[in-house]
């Protein structure tokens, strides 16, 4: 069962990343259609002030069909084949590299014109490569190209919330159903001590970039980053939904123990994360004039900060709110365990938590809601 189960979670995780990906591509073709249509406009205005024959309808034509070829061209290009390399470059260097793809492009493009109109370098009517109107073309998707890279890295740093962002969603504090992961690296203290502080540094920044595509792709939203510590936040029915904050936790789990061996060899240690999840209410909006930030305020974002606490005093990796698991519907394939009761800092009553295991002769999430009992390993 515990194959089949996680055969099937990283089909599904495949699945939705070419889907992201596809509508990212997407995306990208629609923002190059809506600027082909504008630069279709510019030059339909310039050829008239210049007393040239222009009608807006040739112009659209035109520009629609290059810009939506290109633009689906360049958008799986660049988010399925570049943007995993690039994105860990700075802007500048990744902007230059792409500049000269484009300069290759471009330029085997304008040689297949003149073939395909019988036409060759030495023909006076062609004017060669190094021409204004060349130079003018290649700009243009140079430009767009590198607009499009900035664009998507500025989603990349204020995360799917860049668009709520841009609106002023959060201007105004709202109320919101949200579900928290609270993730921590255990013994992150003494592996700081053992191999000092800059590689330290290292470490996390490659293993955040190792994690941030399991958080992306199931549809969550880096809330903070504290030191060695990383907080994750789904709306609820985004969450919940596919249980996509399990399926997130149980996928960086798994990339961890695939690349366990490359952080011994250069870190002398392969980390672990320990998770705590919880939901509920939360009061969400912006705060700042300078860099400004968006927050959550609410007992649910300290209680998923103290549940990820008692991982080590559990001996698990991971910790479940029964709020959570109420709403959770674990499918059958799922093996869980209670461990009960337990007393949380700054809470009046216990609460009950669960915690989930890929492991044989653990109760499943169909026995326990048929039974109501859980088999204790």
């Amino acid at each position: 069962m515990c194959t089949l189960f996680i055969f099937a979670a990283v089909k599904t995780n495949t699945l939705t990343r070419s889907r992201l990906r596809a509508q990212r591509a997407l995306r990208i073709t629609i923002a190059w259609v809506v600027a082909g249509c504008f630069s279709a406009l510019f030059e339909h205005f310039v050829l008239l002030e210049h007393d040239l024959p222009s009608t807006i309808k040739a112009r659209l034509q035109e520009h629609f069909l290059h810009s939506l070829i290109a633009g689906l061209f360049a958008g799986v290009v660049y988010i399925f084949l570049f943007r995993d390399r690039w994105r860990k470059l700075p802007y500048a260097q990744a902007v230059s590299y792409m500049a000269l793809l484009m300069l290759v492009f471009v330029g085997a493009f304008h040689l297949m014109r003149l073939w395909a109109e019988n036409r060759s370098l030495t023909d006076p009517t062609s004017n060669g490569i190094l021409t204004f109107k060349f130079l003018g073309v290649y700009a243009y998707w140079t430009f767009l190209m590198a607009g499009t890279m900035l664009m998507v890295r500025l989603n990349d740093q204020y995360g799917s919330g860049g668009i709520n962002y841009l609106f002023g969603r959060y201007h105004r504090p709202r109320q919101e159903m949200r579900v928290f992961m609270f993730l921590d690296m255990r013994s992150s203290t003494t592996v700081a001590e053992r191999i000092g502080h800059v590689k330290y540094f290292q470490l996390l920044n490659e293993l955040y970039a190792d994690i941030t595509d399991s958080i992306v792709y199931s549809r969550g939203e880096i809330y903070q980053y504290v030191g060695d510590e990383i907080s994750v936040s789904w709306s609820l029915r985004r969450g919940i939904g596919k249980q996509r904050c399990i399926r997130c936790f149980l996928d960086i789990r798994t990339k961890l123990q695939r690349r366990a061996m490359h952080y011994e060899a250069r870190y002398g240690h392969a980390p672990i994360f320990k998770a705590g999840f919880h939901y509920g209410p939360v009061t969400a909006g912006e705060v700042g004039l300078v860099k400004k930030e968006r927050i959550y305020s609410g007992d649910v974002v300290n209680t998923a900060a103290h549940i990820q606490n008692k991982c080590n005093a559990f001996g698990v990796d991971n910790l479940i709110s029964q709020d959570l698991m109420d709403v959770l519907l674990l499918p059958a394939s799922y093996a869980i365990r209670e461990i009960g009761s337990t007393d949380l800092k700054g809470k009046l009553n216990a609460i009950r938590l669960w915690t989930l295991l890929p492991e044989q002769g653990t109760a499943t999430a169909r026995e326990v809601a048929t039974s109501g009992k859980v088999a204790q390993p």
